[in-house]
């Protein structure tokens, strides 16, 4: 073997050990981009992008503890029964503790935003287990929607900057004829700030066939405040019942604003005002229905941290029975998303052989988020 041929062998058998070794090299792969939760701004605060789909969730709610004292017992609307002996009064007081999530998902389709509600909520009267599931759920599509939720004659939607229920704000809000119920209905809006909605209610199949509540909400919502009215028809006691509210915003003064409103039914029925009856059992609805009432409250904002508020009503039963009461509340935000609020009601009742006065109230504490 000369030396010409050992070099070109040489040079060979490098090639192949070279490529050899080239095929069997280890390739790393590229990491996967990491898609970052995005904000979504189309909904307000709060919302974002569920990860790889064009869907915006949000969750909130808050987690309170609140302390009750009552002269008499168990209050409805802020006016008592006459039992002592009422399970958890005993002391004088009462603990309630509850724990609420909303989760709302909606996006954008061609019939509009599409969305679903959900609000899932746990109270704690006692030291025994809590009692938790489903509050309310809703599906809608624009303006239409269906599912379970406060009836449309109690509930706040579309008024202006309110939040809370009933003529009086504060949270008790006085007697509204508050209820849940299932629902069927539309609602719309306007530029000019006109809204309203019409709303098909479950009546729990009493009542003739398959005819269900009817419930219409018409109102005008601009930067002065605001005028509502409500006409509910209660197609088992074929009556109905309407209320009339406003509200004005107090100029240059932030948050202050001047409430009035009135009720009025035809007969008594679902979605008229019901007052308990002193000395009845703890707890029970009473049998005084309300033909009419008027109420009005002031809300003062005195900085970005202290409000109260100071509301009374009157009730006029159709039996000519009559009650009253005053409401008010002082609320403390020391610092974003917590709530210290003082609140109680004194109630004067004058119904059948009994006149009594009672009077109630809690401190509360609110975490939101």
């Amino acid at each position: 073997m000369n030396i010409k041929s050992l070099l070109l062998g040489s040079a060979a058998a490098l090639v192949a050990v070279t490529g050899a070794r080239a095929a069997d090299a280890i390739v790393i792969a590229e990491p996967e981009p990491v898609e970052y939760v995005r904000v979504c701004d189309a909904y307000g605060a709060g919302f974002f992008y569920i990860p790889g789909t064009e869907t915006c969730l949000k969750f909130d709610g808050y987690v309170r503890m609140q302390v009750n004292t009552n002269e008499n017992g168990y209050s409805i609307g802020g006016i008592a029964t006459d039992d002592e002996d009422f399970d958890g009064f005993e002391e004088g007081w009462q603990f309630n503790t509850r724990a609420r999530l909303n989760v709302d998902a909606r996006s954008d389709t061609e019939w509009g935003t599409l969305r679903g509600f959900l609000r899932i909520q746990a109270d704690a009267l006692t030291n025994a287990d809590a009692a938790y599931g489903m509050d309310q759920a809703i599906v809608q599509l624009g303006g239409f929607y269906v599912g379970y939720t406060e009836s449309a004659f109690a509930a706040p939607w579309g008024l202006p900057g309110i939040s809370r229920f009933g003529i009086i704000p504060t949270d008790g809000g006085g007697v509204y004829a508050y209820q849940q119920r299932q629902q069927i209905g539309y609602t719309f809006s306007g530029g000019n700030g006109l809204f309203g909605s019409i709303v098909l209610e479950d009546d729990v199949a009493t009542g003739e066939g398959y005819m269900p509540d009817v419930v219409g909400v018409l109102g005008i919502s601009q930067g002065w405040g605001g005028v509502w009215g409500k006409v509910a028809y209660d197609e088992s006691a074929e009556a109905w019942a309407g209320l009339i509210g406003m509200q004005y915003n107090i100029p240059n003064m932030a948050g202050s604003n001047i409430r009035l409103g009135a009720f009025y039914a035809s007969d008594p029925n679902s979605y008229a005002l019901n007052l308990p009856v002193s000395g009845g059992p703890a707890g029970a609805p009473g049998n005084n229905f309300v033909e009419w009432s008027v109420a009005g409250a002031y809300t003062h904002a005195f900085n970005a941290q202290w409000s109260a508020t100071i509301g009374g009503q009157y009730f006029e039963a159709f039996d000519g029975d009559n009650a009253w009461l005053v409401q008010g509340a002082v609320v403390w935000v020391p610092v974003t998303n917590f709530e210290v609020r003082l609140e109680g009601t004194y109630a004067e009742e004058d119904f059948g052989p009994v006149t009594d006065d009672t009077w109630n109230g809690f401190l509360r504490f609110t975490r939101y988020f």
